[in-house]
């Protein structure tokens, strides 16, 4: 289902597409501008719809994204949230509850609960998805100093679950940084294909707006041209 604000958008260009459709109807109509002739408004929807669709994809990218981490974090059965609990027993089994070492790798997982990330969700601010990347940041930066506590007790690390062998936590550490990295990247593209398209946006409200003034003036207030187009909102 698509979003308020992406509904919002396809309504301005689709009223925006009427307006062009009138104009070409207008006995008569000229342009006070270059920028406001037929042609140029069509190219500058046009445009606009171009971008529109690479915003739809870059948001798909980025939800994507944004899934797969999610997966190696919380969701999957090899995922941190799902790994902590039985490294944390593997050492407490090999050395002891009050071990340091088990002391150790216990205040890094009450870390990572503690940090409580959740997936971006549609229409939050810059602030808050920032929030939510140093979340992620922290809890990687965590299992990593876990994998390498780990690392350093050599023969005193030797589970038999093959999801929390050394190597595979090793593994692991390189997908999520890996999947961090293509949010961060994805997340780019995104806001740098938004801001393109709300650039877009305001300049077809402003050659709208001057169009409309346009065909007030030139047939009249409560002529039948300014009737049709003044109450299409772009």
């Amino acid at each position: 289902m698509a979003s308020t604000s992406e509904a919002t958008y396809g309504a301005k260009i689709a009223n925006a597409a009427a307006i062009a459709t009138h104009l070409k109807s207008f006995n008569g109509y000229i342009a006070p501008t270059a920028e406001t002739t037929i042609a140029n408004y069509e190219a500058l929807i046009t445009s606009i719809k171009v971008e529109n669709n690479n915003t739809s994809l870059k948001r798909s990218e980025y939800s994507m994204a944004v899934e797969t981490r999610q997966k190696h974090f919380v969701t999957h059965p090899s995922s941190i949230a799902k790994l902590i609990s039985p490294i944390s027993s593997a050492v407490k089994a090999k050395l002891g509850k009050t071990s340091k070492e088990v002391n150790d790798v216990a205040a890094l997982i009450t870390k990572i609960r503690g940090e409580r990330a959740t997936k971006p969700k549609e229409g939050d601010t810059k602030e808050k998805i920032s929030q939510s990347e140093r979340s992620y940041g922290s809890m990687t930066q965590n299992f990593a100093d876990i994998v390498s506590t780990l690392a350093g007790l050599g023969a005193n690390y030797a589970p038999v679950n093959e999801l929390i062998k050394l190597p595979n936590l090793q593994a692991k550490i390189t997908e999520i940084n890996q999947a961090n990295n293509l949010v961060t990247s994805t997340y780019g593209g995104l806001k740098v294909s938004a801001d393109q398209r709300n650039t877009l946006y305001e300049t077809l409200a402003e050659r709208t707006q001057r169009i409309k003034e346009s065909i007030k003036s030139q047939y009249g207030v409560s002529s039948t041209e300014y009737k049709l187009i003044k109450g299409l909102k772009v």
